[in-house]
């Protein structure tokens, strides 16, 4: 048997955890693949270990050209050593420095996946076209480019310049896994919901696009209406601190609790009644599809990646983005009818089986890389 050794990059280590461990547990069970995942290290030393073999060197988030560089010729000498068939990268800063390293490695064949275009409407014009032209040239070095949603194809074309090396990959939960996890996590999370009340959960990177502060003044406006509820904020990033600030100026710690990156964020998924999203835009948001599959209804903005997932009106409600009370308004018409939250989230489970399942993708990502390994080696 001829085994196909295939390196996994990712930025940052709780993304390994986060968004790529369970597809890359299922494409671990193909004989004839080696899978390895590359991240930076950690941040918290206590976090799970990835299913399958990780590697791990550091990758700044932000541009740095110096530190940049560094991971750059650190990456190469691993995929030059370990001498790969397949670079496959996700997220946009591993992408880029996946793209250059793999290239000089002589990689046979590399792919980059889109969890979300790093370039999007609302930014203001120089950070799109900074980004857009920084994705442009780390495609001159990929063989293909998949993305997870469907509205993200048009523009993909545009930065590969080729539509036959376009594929639309989608996205996924292993929903067995997430189901057994839930359960393992449930009691230990049920600590994390500070209050008596409707349980509330966001489950989120702490960061400006993820507007996890409209999460605060909807909370403010719930408790205006004089709805008990008792709410969880589960992510990190870099605007942990100010949101802290916002919580405490607010007056909300009695009923918010922030957890950080959390090892229990099924349990937390699973003892809550509604989960919250509030982005500006999403990739297809993994928290959505995993409250779906642990049958939990879900109140989101009506944005790019979060509007393929959520059915409004059947399996969640989407409401404007920003729009404060429109949210509130869903939030307490799920809270008084628990026979909508459950009918919702049947629904919700019905259409992550259906369609967003990732035994299906794993399947899918198995065939492509045979496929196109085989043409790379006889072209």
């Amino acid at each position: 048997m001829i085994m196909i050794k295939i390196a996994h990059i990712a930025t940052a280590y709780q993304s390994v955890i986060s968004i790529l461990d369970a597809k890359l547990r299922l494409l671990d069970e193909f004989d004839d693949l080696e899978i390895t995942v590359i991240s930076s290290p950690p941040k918290i030393l206590t976090c799970r270990k990835p299913a399958v073999r990780n590697l791990q060197i550091q990758i700044a988030r932000n541009i740095n050209l110096w530190e940049d560089l560094k991971s750059i010729w650190k990456l190469y000498k691993i995929l030059k050593s370990e001498k790969f068939d397949i670079v496959h990268s996700h997220t946009a800063k591993a992408g880029f420095i996946a793209a250059i390293a793999a290239k000089m490695a002589k990689v046979p064949f590399i792919c980059h996946t889109y969890h979300g275009l790093p370039f999007f409407d609302l930014q203001n014009k120089i950070a799109y076209q900074k980004y857009r032209c920084l994705e442009k040239l780390a495609c001159k070095f990929r063989d293909y480019i998949l993305t997870q949603n469907e509205r993200d194809m048009p523009e993909c074309v545009k930065l590969m310049g080729n539509k036959n090396k376009v594929l639309f990959e989608g996205n996924g939960v292993y929903v067995e896994l997430v189901q057994k996890l839930a359960a393992d996590q449930l009691r230990k999370a049920v600590d994390d919901y500070p209050c008596e009340g409707i349980r509330l959960a966001i489950l989120s990177r702490l960061e400006p696009i993820k507007r996890v502060h409209d999460f605060l003044e909807i909370v403010a406006k719930l408790k205006q209406d004089g709805l008990q509820i008792s709410c969880v904020i589960a992510g990190f990033g870099i605007l942990e601190e100010q949101l802290k600030r916002q919580l405490a100026e607010m007056q909300l710690e009695h009923c918010v609790n922030m957890v950080g990156f959390s090892e229990r964020a099924f349990g937390i998924i699973a003892y809550s009644d509604i989960i919250v999203l509030c982005s500006e835009k999403e990739g297809i948001p993994r928290a959505v599809m995993e409250a779906m599959a642990l049958q939990k209804p879900v109140v989101a903005t009506d944005v790019l990646g979060t509007q393929e997932v959520v059915v409004d009106g059947k399996t969640g409600f989407l409401a404007p983005l920003s729009d404060i009370k429109t949210m509130a308004d869903k939030i307490k018409l799920l809270a008084n009818n628990a026979g909508l939250r459950n009918k919702m989230g049947t629904a919700g489970l019905a259409r992550i089986k259906e369609h967003y399942n990732d035994r299906k993708i794993s399947k899918f990502l198995y065939n492509f890389y045979v496929k196109k390994l085989q043409e790379t080696n006889y072209s």
